[in-house]
C-alpha cells in the first residue's frame, strides 16, 4: 500500500496528476482490493487501509479533475 502510494505521489509531483491517472488509479483499485481480501491482520493494517482509502479517493478525485481540467487521456498524451 505504501509502495503504490508513493509511485502515484511520485508520479503526481514530477507530472501532474493527469500524468498516467488511468494507471494510477488502476494500481489504487487493485491494490485496495488485495487488502480487503487479507482481511483484518492487525489492529495497525485496519488504520493503514483507512488512511490508504482515505488518500487514494482524494487521488481519484483530483487525478480525474486535472485530468479534466487539463484535455489529457490519462495517459499523460
Amino acid at each position: 500500500m505504501l509502495i503504490s502510494l508513493g509511485i502515484v505521489a511520485r508520479r503526481t509531483l514530477a507530472h501532474g496528476a493527469e500524468y498516467r491517472v488511468v494507471e494510477n488509479i488502476a494500481m489504487i483499485v487493485i491494490v485496495f482490493v488485495a487488502a480487503l481480501a487479507l482481511g483484518d491482520a492487525a489492529e495497525w493494517f485496519r488504520w493503514v487501509r483507512y488512511v490508504y482509502t482515505v488518500l487514494g479517493a482524494a487521488y481519484v478525485v483530483y487525478g480525474a479533475y486535472a485530468k479534466y481540467r487539463g484535455g489529457t487521456d490519462g495517459y499523460g498524451q
